[in-house]
């Protein structure tokens, strides 16, 4: 798909080039990926765990868990720094395709709330929603930041998602309910 998408744009992609570039038939890419939005959501979950793939058990300290989760968002951009100008293209022609977003929005919803319980966060339940909810914010305003970074080792990413995060779980910190912490990652309410 990348490749595809180097080539040719998100808007140009065919299921049926991605299909011929990986030698694969119609119907055994279609059991696969039946609507080409689908491939998205397949490189997001493959991001996804390559940012946690080396993570630890979530700490107890307040701190220890922040520092993990920044680690995790930050290990998220890093893993699609290979791939940043089909990123790019991605982005600037999905927005454009409401039909993408729309298939998309669950994914990222499942995404985030992934990230959060890896670092102990709250992953269910209303408070896990609305934190998954908070960290796509966080996700998409950083993202801006690194699709136009060229300092070394992602500087300016770092930097901006440190920022937003602590603004993001501050603010999440401060709302009714019990406290922000492991506890809260399986907590059903």
């Amino acid at each position: 798909m990348l490749a595809c998408v180097g080539e040719q744009g998100w808007r140009g992609l065919s299921l049926d080039d991605v299909a011929a570039r990986a030698k694969l038939s119609a119907a055994q890419t279609y059991a696969v990926c039946p609507v080409r939005a689908e491939l998205l959501n397949m490189y997001v979950r493959r991001v996804d765990l390559a940012a946690v793939a080396d993570m630890g058990p979530a700490p107890e300290d307040p701190e220890a868990r922040y520092d993990l989760l920044l680690d995790i968002m930050m290990q998220r951009f890093e893993a699609l720094e290979p791939d940043r100008q089909a990123v790019k293209s991605i982005i600037e022609d999905a927005i454009r395709e409401p039909e993408t977003v729309l298939h998309l929005l669950p994914q990222s919803q499942r995404s985030f709330a992934f990230l959060a319980g890896a670092a102990g966060y709250p992953d269910r339940g209303a408070r896990g929603c609305l934190f998954a909810k908070a960290l796509a914010g966080v996700w998409l305003v950083t993202q801006r930041v690194w699709l136009r970074d060229e300092s070394a080792g992602l500087a300016e990413t770092m930097a901006a998602l440190d920022k937003n995060l602590r603004r993001a779980v501050e603010t999440f910190a401060s709302l009714p309910g019990r406290p922000l912490g492991p506890q809260m990652a399986t907590d059903a309410a």
